[in-house]
């Protein structure tokens, strides 16, 4: 079946725009579970993140589905607008270039450490909604090796792991020591604890936000005082750096409530996609707003670690084309053995001994672990075309030798 892609990321589009493409959770599953069930669409598998929306579809040979407009009608946004910021890969190119995401080759933040959990979370909630095929499956799986691989094995110096990182290294730059600051993180996910688990180690007293429904199943950062979300202006007026991560699809902070507080924040962080802040909040006096466009990575890496990047992306990607290769060769390499079994037991030879099941049998056994060692040998040049060509010769030699 042919792989596609489509989507959108850091690169192509600023987060006014690209906040209008992200998904929860419900929504991301039901929209999987609405384009599987479309005429040629054998598997597709969302991948939403905060730097990225894409979409990966594998379909029939003549499925006609346009990824870019699945995107575009689910998120409901006028095509003129955003069709140019599309950028769409297929068949091999598609499969390297998720190699290459996993890798953290395509993230803002060079070789972040999260992007191999999101490539992970992306094929977990595919499958929770029986959305996947096996190709897709395989080339998710294929993809997170990959990037595990990387993560464990390529050193890339000077280069923050995380969005999280880079925020609190903005932080440093233009704040000096962060001993003694007041920090209220807002939200209490996997970036959240990220964050308040950096300031901490930094000498900060920062207070997280949580919500009273979730007291009793939180984890709060060690070092950290919890408060409730509800309560967060109270903590907020008088604190020094606000920092919010949530998953809300409202603001967390607005410029009305922010202008309300006696004492502001000198900086606010948004790591959120959508965003938790209102975007007018940059124009209250004495505070500096950021949002997850401008922590970008100023650090070039060093040319021996891209290359390994790059190395490992290519090595995944060449793996998957194997294992893709040999699937679709699996009917033919049935059809070879049975063709090639039928010729051994009709030969000259052997033509005494037909109707002798156990001789027929020993026959068809060792003609399959024949052609399976033959093949296992030549792995990496197997192909549908290949085993295909293989059986005509074979039926063909068979018909001449009849005549």
């Amino acid at each position: 079946m042919p792989l596609i892609m489509a989507g959108l990321d850091y690169r192509t589009t600023p987060i006014a725009l690209r906040e209008r493409f992200s998904f929860s959770e419900k929504n991301a599953k039901a929209f999987m579970t609405r384009v599987q069930a479309m005429d040629g669409v054998q598997g597709c598998v969302l991948m939403a993140t905060c730097n990225r929306t894409e979409l990966y579809l594998s379909i029939e040979p003549d499925c006609t589905v346009c990824p870019e407009q699945l995107l575009l009608d689910a998120a409901e946004v006028d095509e003129t607008e955003m069709r140019e910021r599309f950028f769409r890969k297929k068949e091999s190119e598609a499969v390297l270039y998720l190699m290459e995401v996993a890798c953290g080759l395509h993230s803002q933040i060079l070789h972040e450490e999260q992007i191999v959990t999101q490539v992970g979370q992306a094929i977990a909630l595919a499958r929770s909604c029986h959305a996947a095929d096996a190709a897709l499956d395989t080339l998710f799986r294929t993809a997170v090796s990959a990037g595990k691989y990387a993560q464990t094995n390529v050193s890339v110096t000077a280069v923050p792991l995380s969005i999280s990182y880079s925020a609190v290294q903005m932080l440093e730059q233009n704040c000096g020591d962060l001993t003694d600051k007041v920090c209220v993180v807002v939200g209490n996910g996997k970036m959240g604890r990220l964050a308040a688990e950096l300031l901490v180690k930094r000498g900060c007293r920062v207070y997280v936000t949580l919500r009273t429904y979730h007291h009793g199943e939180s984890i709060v950062p060690f070092g950290t005082t919890p408060i409730p979300y509800e309560e967060r202006f109270s903590r907020i007026d008088g604190a020094d750096i606000v920092l919010s991560a949530t998953r809300s699809p409202h603001y967390t902070i607005t410029e009305e409530q922010l202008e309300a507080l006696e004492k502001k924040p000198a900086w606010i962080m948004d790591l959120a996609l959508p965003r938790d802040v209102e975007e007018s909040c940059k124009q209250v006096p004495g505070v500096e707003c950021r949002n997850m466009d401008d922590f970008k990575n100023g650090t070039e890496p060093d040319a021996a670690s891209m290359e390994a990047l790059h190395q490992t992306a290519r090595r995944y990607a060449e793996e998957f084309r194997m294992w893709r290769n040999y699937r679709d060769s699996v009917p033919y390499i049935r059809q070879l053995k049975t063709l090639s079994a039928d010729r051994l037991m009709h030969s000259t030879t052997l033509d005494a001994y037909r109707g002798n099941d156990e001789l027929e049998e020993i026959v068809r056994l060792v003609t399959e672990k024949t052609i399976d060692m033959i093949l296992g040998g030549i792995k990496p040049e197997v192909t549908p075309d290949l085993i295909r060509n293989c059986c005509e010769k074979v039926h063909d030699r068979a018909r001449s030798l009849e005549k």
